[in-house]
């Protein structure tokens, strides 16, 4: 069984359901998620199955109470999937883990865990994900002031959570890039 197809369709699903995030954002943070899966050569298929499952339930709500306890809400919505798809209770407890501590909401239990959350932030210091984001704000009918103090919000959040070395590094240089496109 291919957990990573099951749960990138499990995703768009929800995505298309929910109208966030954006899919390209997800892409963004599963190229990520490639690049730091092989360099710590730890098990690909659940780096990126918790990247997929980790936004499984989420809202375009600014804020809102379903965007605040994503973390918690996508590993719960996501159990009885890996349950069905005849996950390891062990594989089970790192995919889980991992989507729980995407945001510093509880602690990573594995590599795993630390490279899901590195990806997933990663996406928003990057000019592309950066133009992304102001993108989606956009079609949401929010004005460009609005939107670009909230692109610039999302990336200090962001950058903010980085663990991993060469993350913050890039981040740092991206983050000054995004900063003179945004005028701050």
């Amino acid at each position: 069984m291919n957990i990573v197809q099951l749960s990138k369709d499990l995703m768009y699903q929800q995505t298309k359901i929910n109208k966030a995030p954006a899919w390209r954002l997800t892409e963004l943070a599963i190229l990520k998620g490639k690049e730091l899966a092989k360099k710590y050569q730890v098990d690909e298929r659940l780096v990126l199955t918790s990247l997929y499952l980790a936004h499984t339930v989420f809202s375009p709500i600014w804020a809102g109470e379903i965007q605040q306890n994503h973390t918690k809400l996508s590993a719960e919505f996501s159990k009885k999937y890996l349950a069905e798809w005849n996950i390891s209770e062990e594989e089970q407890k790192i995919i889980l883990n991992s989507i729980r501590a995407h945001h510093n909401e509880v602690e990573t239990e594995t590599k795993i865990a630390e490279i899901v959350k590195n990806a997933e932030c990663f996406k928003f210091v990057t000019v592309e994900g950066a133009l992304i984001y102001l993108h989606e704000w956009g079609l949401r009918q929010v004005s460009y002031e609005e939107a670009r103090e909230k692109v610039l919000q999302k990336m200090d959040q962001k950058r903010k959570l980085l663990t991993l070395e060469e993350c913050m590094t890039e981040a740092e240089k991206n983050c000054a890039e995004i900063r003179k496109i945004f005028g701050s």
